[in-house]
């Protein structure tokens, strides 16, 4: 049976397991709209709750005592958000959830999620499919980052993204993603310096080209070599 995960099978932490099946109980939770750019919930808040997109796309950021903002992974249709549960110990940073895109969302309490599952046991499975998934991808940034350097890291992400999402076009291939510079910095843990440098190096070898809303790959047996290097600014 083929599993329905996310984009994160090409490096980006999206959705990872859709949990298409939870659909059938929104009518236990309580459904809310909301708009771009607005902010759907805190950890401090306080409470226990799960958030289900239904439509659109939701985004979770950490905020760091300093004011600093980071992005942590995201989702679209049918992912869910548990990371807003409240914890007793004090931490450097809180969690909160912001819509990128105009979106709908379902907030089911414990006490919800608890009959839910009394009633579909199917669900437990498709949740703990969700939790093995996202685990899996935070397993393997942990471990890129101590065995590569910063810009093979973006090089391998780039890779990933040609291999898993890549459409033949004539004499190249394309992905069809909206990534900017910045997201790449923080799912690679790259500097944004570093991230630019890289798409002017593979610019110039003309192995790879950024544009807006899609990458031009020229070169992909080139792009899979760089992935093995140690170092893609030295020739």
């Amino acid at each position: 049976m083929q599993e329905n995960f996310g984009k994160w099978m090409g490096g980006i932490p999206d959705t990872f397991y859709a949990v298409s099946k939870l659909e059938k109980y929104v009518h236990y939770g309580t459904a809310k709209f909301y708009s771009k750019g607005s902010y759907i919930g805190f950890s401090g808040e306080g409470r226990s709750e799960l958030f289900y997109v239904l439509n659109g796309k939701v985004q979770l950021n950490y905020i760091f005592d300093d004011g600093r903002e980071r992005m942590v992974y995201f989702g679209g249709k049918h992912s869910v958000f548990g990371h807003l549960y409240h914890y007793a110990y004090k931490s450097t940073f809180e969690g909160c959830l912001l819509a990128l895109e105009n979106s709908k969302v379902c907030h089911f309490s414990e006490e919800q999620i608890e009959h839910i599952f009394q009633m579909d046991k199917d669900i437990i499975l498709d949740l703990l499919k969700y939790s093995n998934a996202k685990a899996s991808y935070f397993m393997k940034q942990v471990v890129e980052k101590d065995y590569f350097n910063s810009a093979i890291r973006v090089v391998r992400l780039l890779h990933d993204l040609c291999i898993s999402m890549g459409i033949p076009v004539d004499n190249h291939i394309e992905v069809s993603i909206k990534l900017p510079l910045k997201d790449i910095s923080e799912i690679t843990g790259a500097h944004y310096v570093t991230v630019s440098k890289v798409f002017t190096v593979l610019k110039k070898q003309n192995i790879l080209l950024k544009k807006n809303g899609k990458m031009i790959i020229y070169n992909l047996e080139k792009l899979k070599e760089l992935t093995k290097r140690k170092n893609i600014f030295k020739n």
